[in-house]
């Protein structure tokens, strides 16, 4: 059903039940533009949720650059954020005034550098005030605390990489700024700045992702997405003024379960202000229609809140093991990708390169196990925690030559039992018109329910295509 929200946006119900839990930390970072006519730091100050710290935005930067919002070095931003009272192993909750404005790139800041129970307050200290819910006044002087930072470079993209992103269309450009700034026909606030955007740049105002200080559902994020041309199969790249609305995408990418994503840290700040960079006005291209031999998948998503009840006896008269695959080899994996998922057509992640493809698959939250029948590979499943509370089942099939051995209800419930070792408190998966036909009669009978469904599209893999991927896997082929 339509409406399922991001799971990393949390209510003001729960945060009001959360005040003053051990672990539990709250961060206003509020920032305005000087249009706006706001100070952050006096509203704080005047009342503030209880307990929450002030995040500034204009000083917790790296303020060699010339640019107004640049990522600081690690150490930096832990040092300060240290003295904030917040660590990376806390629970975490950051807000601003209107709702979904600068607290995305303070929620992208912390899960760069490290920290993993980032959540973002639903409505805002706005809404929050309008309920009349509880604040305080003045400024919160926490215990300093240690912030132990672990950066994902891969999260950051710099000039250098944005210039032959810009050049060669290899990863999309979602732009965050207000339409009239995309296309040049208004001014950019800050003064001497060209007007315009980016070579391939799609337009998608950070405005237009939530109404009323609240995040719009998943259903809305990902039609308000593909309406502005980006295809959520490929890598984005995400971009506003100075890096702080872009992290708004950023946070509507990852709700959808987007991963290969970054953010233009300069951003239009950096751009705007060099003179050799290639810019366009006007409205965004057309989006290319899409190829007459793209097919159309019908998705389901389906989620558990409780383990399978269900047993069932090993298979007999065949030899089963089930092996964690830890550090799998990219070839084998593809090879796993190939031999389940081709008649089904999984080739996204066959289309990957092998950096891409590794920094997902040998991530610690992925688990990856292998079916093997009477010694040989006949199946396998995948799942990887996204939060604290959910796991999602990303793979599970079976190989063809192990089909009608009367194994794929036992592996499910295998894969299953897996999932519910960690405790989680939602189970998750996807299935499509193009899988299995009795896929999504196996998912709801072992527990799994439908939340929602969309359209999406899928591109068949060229058989020249498949090809070049198993002589990259098989040097001398």
């Amino acid at each position: 059903m339509a409406g399922e929200q991001s799971r990393f946006v949390v209510s003001a119900d729960w945060v009001q039940q959360q005040l003053g839990a051990d672990g539990f930390k709250l961060i206003d970072a509020s920032w305005y533009l000087p249009a706006h006519q706001r100070d952050a730091k006096a509203e704080y100050e005047g009342g503030h949720v209880p307990g929450a710290v002030f995040f500034d935005q204009d000083e917790i930067v790296d303020h060699t650059t010339g640019l107004p919002h640049s990522l600081p070095a690690p150490d930096f931003f832990a040092a300060e954020v240290g003295k904030l009272g917040i660590s990376a192993t806390d629970l975490i909750v950051v807000y601003d005034g209107p709702g979904f404005f600068s607290a995305p790139r303070v929620w992208w800041m912390l899960r760069v550098m490290g920290a993993e129970n980032v959540y973002i307050l639903d409505g805002g200290l706005d809404g929050w005030k309008a309920e009349s819910r509880p604040v305080e006044t003045g400024t919160t002087r926490p215990e300093p605390a240690v912030f132990t930072p672990r950066f994902d470079a891969r999260r950051v993209t710099s000039f250098h990489e944005m210039s032959a992103i810009a050049g060669n269309g290899e990863k999309q450009i979602a732009d965050a700024r207000p339409a009239g700034r995309f296309t040049g026909e208004e001014p950019e606030p800050r003064a001497g700045m060209r007007s315009g955007h980016m070579p391939g740049a799609r337009s998608v105002p950070a405005l237009s992702l939530s109404e009323n200080g609240h995040l719009k559902d998943l259903t809305t994020l990902r039609t308000v997405l593909t309406e502005a041309g980006i295809d959520l199969r490929k890598p984005v790249v995400t971009s506003c003024g100075s890096g702080v609305t872009a992290a708004v995408i950023t946070l509507a990418l990852d709700s959808l379960g987007h991963s290969d994503n970054s953010l233009y840290d300069g951003s239009w700040s950096e751009w705007g202000s060099k003179a050799e960079t290639a810019i366009d006005t006007g409205p965004a291209a057309a989006v290319a229609p899409a190829q007459q031999n793209h097919l159309t998948a019908h998705v389901t998503l389906l989620e558990m809140t409780a383990a399978p009840k269900a047993s069932m006896p090993v298979p007999v008269n065949i030899h089963t093991a089930i092996m964690r695959a830890t550090e799998i080899p990219l070839p084998f994996y593809r090879y796993l990708q190939r031999q389940v998922g081709a008649r089904w057509h999984w080739f996204e992640r066959l289309r990957m390169n092998d950096e891409a493809l590794k920094a997902i698959i040998h991530d610690p939250k992925v688990t990856i196990s292998v079916l093997h029948v009477n010694g040989a590979p006949a199946g396998f499943y995948e799942f990887r925690e996204l939060d604290g509370e959910t796991i999602e089942l990303s793979y599970f099939g079976l190989m063809e030559h192990a089909l009608g051995l009367g194994i794929g209800k036992w592996f499910l419930l295998q894969a299953l039992y897996a999932v519910w070792q960690s405790n989680p408190k939602k189970v998750t998966v996807s299935t499509n018109t193009l899988d299995h036909p009795r896929a999504l009669q196996l998912y709801q009978r072992y527990g799994f329910s439908p939340v929602e469904t969309y359209d999406a599209l899928v591109e068949p893999l060229a058989e020249e295509e498949l090809l070049q991927i198993i002589r990259r896997d098989t040097p001398g082929l």
